[in-house]
């Protein structure tokens, strides 16, 4: 992880990159003693966290982070003064270092920071939550409604058919052509394998080359939809 530090004291930005020679997980790419230069960084380069002084004489610290862009670092503030304290929480900073800060209270902050971080990592690869997806059928003179991804299979029956489902072992008997839900339900994840089945291709727990394991039961794979499937 990357950050820079924006103080006009030299000293202070020295004992800050000695104690971030303690945290490997982080690096120092700039020290900045100039607002307007740590600005012009920021607006070419992505670094993770920003360690910025309040009390500076062009410039105050939180003036600073106030006029950075939406998709800002975080931000630790770093000062000799406890006052402005309520106002940098209100900026939601990761925390607030009071000179002379000692290296494990420094540590610490930047332990805040590093779970932040580690925080958005996750939520940033997790996958995107997807609203159920069903369909409506009419079954025993009531229209019922039904989750895809409780599905198995469906079994053709003539004019009817049979949707067998992972929450109950009765099937539900609909008026209804495979062929029709077959490519309604395509792109929903989806197969025809028969004639006579479609299959939930979440739901395969075995295959062999003619027939797929299902919910404990063994569905015929014809040669017409097998090259497909596979």
């Amino acid at each position: 992880m990357k950050f820079i530090a924006l103080d006009d004291e030299p000293l202070a930005l020295v004992l800050i990159e000695r104690m971030a020679a303690n945290l490997p997980e982080w690096e120092l790419v700039g020290t900045f003693t100039d607002a307007e230069l740590a600005a012009n960084f920021l607006r070419h380069n992505s670094v993770d966290l920003l360690i910025s002084d309040i009390n500076m004489p062009d410039i105050s610290g939180l003036e600073f982070v106030r006029n950075l862009p939406n998709e800002r670092p975080l931000v630790i503030f770093l000062t000799a003064y406890k006052e402005h304290a309520v106002e940098g929480f209100d900026l939601e900073v990761v925390d607030y270092l009071v000179k002379p800060v000692a290296p494990a209270r420094f540590a610490r902050a930047m332990g805040r920071a590093t779970e932040l971080i580690n925080l958005r990592q996750k939520a940033e690869s997790a996958p995107a939550s997807q609203e159920e997806e069903y369909i409506y059928v009419y079954s025993e003179y009531k229209e019922l409604k039904i989750t895809l991804s409780e599905i198995l299979y469906i079994e053709s029956m003539g004019d009817y058919v049979k949707i067998f489902l992972d929450s109950q072992p009765k099937p539900i008997l609909t008026l209804n052509r495979l062929k029709t839900l077959a490519e309604e339900l395509h792109d929903k994840n989806f197969r025809r394998v028969h004639r006579s089945f479609i299959i939930n291709l979440n739901k395969i727990e075995a295959k062999q080359k003619s027939r797929l394991l299902i919910g404990g039961e063994w569905i015929p794979v014809s040669e017409k939809y097998g090259n497909a499937l596979q």
